[in-house]
């Protein structure tokens, strides 16, 4: 079902590029030794929520939330962060009419004989980013590299029941630049750019997001 639509998606490209060689390069530079790395250092630092416009390959940019974890850093500049997100977005046409030609091939139906109408699709994500940032930073840019569980479900009047109906599980890789402002004692404002590959959703976002820090 989910195929085509991918034509709008090639900054997400860039960005995962240039984020991945950033982040392995800056780790090379700031490192000593792997004993700088240790996770009894990692802990619960920070908790976030956010407002996210999605604009996915098969589907009609949209508004999401989510929420986020800073656990703190392994070593040296190097913060882990878990995050869970989601998003609805209506299918495009151009999506939905490619999956109506494809259905009429398999049942060697005549073209225009099926018509599936309105599609919606319900992501839901969880993700963890290994992050380049600064420590202690009143304005602390970030850099990084993620990797992403995607639960996608299709839904929509005229494939209710059928095959097309049940969710499907899928992985993907982000790479995310973005800049967090800490004010007063404990709470941040940050903002992020994210660029994700995966299966059937590739996806660029923009996410707004205010975190506590405990």
């Amino acid at each position: 079902m989910r195929t085509g639509g991918r034509s709008k998606m090639a900054g997400w490209r860039t960005l995962l590029a240039l984020s991945l060689l950033l982040l392995v390069g800056t780790a090379e530079a700031r490192a000593q030794t792997l004993e700088d790395y240790d996770y009894s250092n990692l802990g619960f630092r920070a908790l976030g929520v956010e407002a996210r416009w999605v604009d996915a390959s098969q589907n009609q940019s949209t508004v999401g939330v989510g929420i986020r974890v800073d656990m703190g850093f392994l070593g040296p500049y190097i913060r882990i962060v878990p995050r869970a997100g989601w998003w609805n977005a209506e299918v495009n046409e151009e999506s939905v009419s490619e999956l109506e030609r494809q259905l009429e091939e398999v049942s060697d139906l005549p073209p225009g004989s099926i018509n599936l109408g309105k599609l919606e699709r319900t992501a839901w994500i969880l993700g963890l980013d290994v992050q380049w940032t600064l420590q202690e930073a009143v304005l602390a840019p970030y850099l990084g590299v993620g990797g992403d569980l995607y639960l996608l479900d299709d839904e929509g009047e005229a494939i209710e029941g059928t095959f097309l109906d049940s969710a499907v599980i899928t992985a993907g890789l982000s790479g995310v630049v973005g800049a967090e402002l800490n004010f007063l004692s404990h709470w941040r404002v940050y903002s992020e750019l994210r660029g994700t590959l995966v299966t059937d959703a590739s996806n660029v976002s923009v996410g707004l997001g205010l975190a506590y820090r405990f």
